[in-house]
């Protein structure tokens, strides 16, 4: 890799962006998933710290894989 472009750069930060909004909109259906497949009697957080791990690491794949689609589709257009 000789240079990184700039029009890659910026598709990877539109990338990055929409990554964050598609997280969201994600950990809200997850989120609410897991508070209606709980069992009534379960304290709320027992399962909180796996919960907290894997919500982490979706965000950090998710923002990557977006932000390497923008670069590419970025670089693709422009150039």
């Amino acid at each position: 890799m000789d240079h990184l472009s700039l029009a890659g750069m910026v598709g990877a930060g539109f990338g990055v962006l929409v990554g964050i909004l598609d997280f969201g909109l994600i950990a809200g259906l997850l989120e609410r998933a897991a508070r209606k497949g709980q069992a009534p009697g379960t304290a709320e957080g027992s399962a909180r710290p796996f919960g907290e791990t894997v919500m982490r690491v979706l965000f950090v794949v998710n923002a990557l894989v977006f932000a390497g689609l923008g670069y590419w589709f970025g670089a693709s257009l422009g150039g």
